[in-house]
Parts: structure tokens; sequence; C-alpha cells
């Protein structure tokens, strides 16, 4: 069976751009604002943190632990270091010292690094150099007494349970020896039961010699082992951090996170937009060519108030592209006004600017412009006043009453109050009609005030579905979207914005093929 086609082909051509090292790049030069305010607020995070936490100080102190003779060396480490830990030395810490914390909060100041199976290392934190070192003698102090007196505990247990078994052997030996004196005495048959009594009780004498033996090994083994475990090296003041380290410290841990959650955040967004942002792309959307491609333009003027020259030169170099395609023919004798449409694809406020620039640059070269905004915000009348300088006829706006994103036919207007529109249309040399593209509400109603349509487009601010329904509402509406202008362009695109065309079409088409002034 055949592979299933795709239901929309043209959709199917505007494909993604290729994820390479060079996509990531470009992704993050775009929003670079992003990422950078993210490092930015991980370093004032960074900073606070330094500033809010004190600094503190600490001190160490190495410690020789012996163990008895025949004990696991490692098991016997891992149970100092558990009798370290335990809630009884930190309560006689903190009793010692007089000192406002909880057992808790003691046992967590202390940071115990065994260093060999004999040697034990301890840290204790303090807010000063002096508390650090008091505090870390009276841990190292408290916990070999603490050792001491468990040790001592295990030795008297021991002792006392072989003192209970050598007087039990003590009994039985004295009650051999009479066993042995009446038997002694009782004939031949009687002593040679009683050797048998005197071979016993002098293994009894044995085992009780052995007994006591015992206990005065374990009695010295455990003063030896309490004896030889000793501070080996003196409590010895650490160097804390100072207040410049923490703060490059935590700023440098701050712009790092900041910036890779910032980075991470805009690839991921890069990598599952469907918006499209290459000339390429957007010309095989609408059908049509991009004339012009340029930065970003203003999204707002005023009278008097200064444009960004990076801005200001996009905006220029525009209208300059534009405005040869809807600059009127040479005046005549009832000759109709050209009539032209700009829409706005979800960029409304740039839109309005380069409308309104457009305006005013075909009036200052002698042509009477009138300008129809059907827009929702209907700023272009602000716009144009703002753009507005030196001599001649200032381009006319007009809104129309009632609802003007709907509104169809030749309605009566605010600024238009004495006169229709269509005597205002007559009289112009160029109507210019700004519209916001809404798939909800179409393009009949700017059919009836323009022929041709000019789609301003912003670059990554459209998908092609949204960019595809646009041209196909212009069509139904009878407009010819003539060409695209993009905004916001990538500097680093080298694609470019011609729209695809049939090979039996390529002489008639020809025209559509020439890129625009700005078009690279």
């Amino acid at each position: 069976m055949d592979d299933e086609q795709s239901e929309d082909p043209e959709l199917a051509e505007v494909a993604p751009a290729v994820v390479s090292l060079h996509f990531l790049r470009r992704a993050l030069r775009r929003r670079w604002r992003v990422w950078a305010g993210c490092a930015l607020a991980g370093v004032v995070l960074g900073a606070a943190v330094a500033l809010a936490l004190p600094t503190r100080s600490a001190a160490s102190v190495t410690l020789l632990l012996a163990h008895p003779d025949g004990a696991d060396p490692t098991m016997a480490m891992n149970t100092d270091v558990s009798l370290l830990r335990t809630r009884t030395v930190a309560e006689r810490v903190v009793d010692e010292l007089g000192i406002d914390l909880t057992p808790e909060q003691m046992q967590a100041s202390i940071l115990a690094s065994v260093e060999t199976t004999t040697v034990l290392q301890l840290e204790v934190e303090g807010p000063d150099a002096d508390e650090a070192r008091r505090r870390t003698e009276a841990v190292a102090t408290t916990f070999l007494d603490f050792r001491n007196e468990t040790m001592e505990v295990q030795t008297t247990a021991r002792t006392d349970r072989y003192r209970i078994r050598v007087e039990a052997l003590r009994s039985e030996a004295t009650t051999l020896t009479a066993q042995y004196d009446v038997l002694s005495g009782s004939g031949p048959r009687g002593r040679a039961e009683a050797a048998e009594v005197l071979t016993r009780r002098a293994q009894v004498d044995a085992q009780i010699s052995e007994l006591e033996q015992e206990i005065e090994r374990t009695r010295i083994v455990a003063g030896a082992v309490a004896g030889a475990s000793h501070v080996l090296d003196p409590t010895a003041v650490l160097a804390g951090r100072s207040l410049v380290r923490s703060l490059a410290l935590d700023t440098t841990a701050g712009l790092v996170a900041g910036g890779s959650v910032g980075a991470g955040w805009v690839l991921l967004g890069a990598l599952l937009s469907q918006r499209v942002r290459r000339r390429e792309e957007i010309a095989m959307a609408l059908g049509t060519r991009v004339c012009c491609s340029v930065g970003r333009v203003p999204t707002r003027v005023w009278r008097g108030a200064a444009v960004p020259a990076r801005r200001r030169t996009s905006l220029e170099r525009a209208v300059a592209s534009v405005s040869g395609l809807v600059a009127p023919g040479p005046a005549g004798e009832g000759r109709a006004p050209v009539r032209w449409a700009v829409g706005a694809v979800e960029n409304g406020p740039e839109t309005t600017v380069l409308a309104a620039a457009l305006a005013v640059d075909r009036a200052r070269a002698g042509n009477r412009v009138l300008v129809v905004d059907l827009t929702e915000r209907g700023r272009v009348g602000h716009a144009v006043a703002g753009l507005w300088s030196g001599d001649g006829t200032r381009p006319v706006v007009l809104r129309p009453d009632g609802v003007p994103s709907r509104s169809v036919g030749p309605l009566p207007g605010a600024e238009l109050s004495a006169s229709t529109v269509t005597e205002a249309e007559s009289a112009s040399d160029l109507v210019l009609v700004v519209v916001d593209i809404d798939p909800a509400v179409g393009l009949d109603h700017v059919a009836a005030r323009a022929e041709r349509l000019v789609v301003v487009v912003s670059a990554g601010g459209s998908t092609a579905e949204r960019l595809r329904t646009t041209a196909e509402l212009a069509r139904a509406a009878g407009l010819e979207p003539a060409e695209a202008v993009l905004v916001g362009a990538d500097a680093a695109d080298d694609s470019l914005g011609l729209a695809p065309v049939d090979d039996e079409d390529t002489r008639s088409s020809r025209s559509l093929l020439l890129p625009g002034r700005w078009g690279r």
C-alpha cells in the first residue's frame, strides 16, 4: 500500500530549522536578555545569601583512640564514632559550656573524620574563633570521659560475672574438700574415691585461678586502653571564610546556576516552539515573497521623543522598501486612489508604527494620504502625530465609528464628521488601511476599502499555520497578498524569502522572484 499522504502538503514543506549548534547559538543570541537576567538574578541571590548568613569559625582536634587487643579495629572505630554522636555527649557539652543550643544543634556542629583505625579528627563550629576553640576542647574532653565511662561499665559488668562464677567454684571446692576428708578415712575403697574427689577439686581450683587472672587482666586492659586514649594534636583554629571570599564563591555559584537555568529555559523554548523565524519559512507559509526583512522596529512613538538609532534605521529601511510598492502613479484627471492594506499578524504595535511611518513618508513625497485605522488598539493617529514634522499635507487618519475591526463599507468617521468616507477617499491619492488580521473576523471588511495587502510578520511571532490562514483569508476576501515585511529578523538568517513558483509560471512570475531592496 502507498504511504498516506500528508493532509496539508503546504505546511509539511514548512519544516522547522535543523537543530544544530548554530541553531542553539542563535537562540541564545536572540534571547540573551532572558538568560542574562536569570544569571543576574542568581548573582544577586548569591550575594544576598552571603551577606545574610554569618561567617562561622571552626576548630579541630585530633584524638588517639586505643582499642583492646583482639578487637576488630574498624568495628571499634565505628563504635567510637557512634559514641561521639550520641545525645548524651551533646547534652553534657551544652551543660558544661552553658550555651544556648539544643543537643541536636550541637550534634550538627560536630564533624568527625576517621583518619586511621586509631586516629579520629574532630571539627566543631562556633560563632567566632575563641568559642570554636572552647567548644572543640569541651567536646574532646567530654567524649573521652564518656568513652572511658562506657568501657568502665563494660569492664565492671564482665568482672562481676567472673566473681559470681569464682564464688560458685569456691563453694564447690569447699564441698569437695569436705567429701575428701570423709572418704580418706573410710578404708581402702574410700581412699580410691577420695582420690577422684581430690582430682576434681584440683580442677576447680585451676578454674578459680584462671578466672581471677582474667579479672585482673580485664581491669588492666581497660585501664591501659583508657590511659592510652588521649589528645594527639592540640586544638587548632581553622581559617574561616572571609566575607569577601564568601561573596565571591556564592555569587559565582549563583551566576552559574542562574545562567544555566536561563539558558536551559531559552533552549527548551526554542526546541519546542512551532513559530517560524526564517525568511524562507515565512514566504512558503504565505505563498508570497518577503520583500523586506529588518531588525526590530519601535512599538510606539511620541512627538519629540528619541527613538533608538538601530530601531529607527530598521523602520526607515522597511518604509523605503514598501513605499515603492504603494506609491501612486502620476496625478491625472479622474484618477482613482491607490488602495493598499497593511495587515498585522499578532504584532499590532510594530505594524501600527510601520504603517504610520509609511503614511508620513508618502505625505512628505507630495501624496494626499488617507489612513483608515481598523485596528483594535486604534493608535495609528497617535503614531502619525508623533512622526509628523515639517510642512506639507499631513496624512488624514480615519477611524470608523462602532467596531472598526468589523466595519464594512464607507461608514462615517469621528475625524470626518462633515463628509463621508467615500468623499475622503476620492480626494486622496493613497488610501492606506491598517488592520489586525484575525481569523475569527476575516478580511471582508478590508476588501471594501483596499485591493492589495502587505502582511507584516514578526520573526518568531507566528506559526506557519497562522500565516497560511492569513494568506487564505486574504484570497477569500479578494485581496492579493502582494508582499510580506519581516521585522525582528535574525541577523544570521541566510535564507531567501521567495515564494515557491511552478515551472510553467516561472517566466510570467519572474517579477515576484526579484529580491526586495532590504531582503538580504
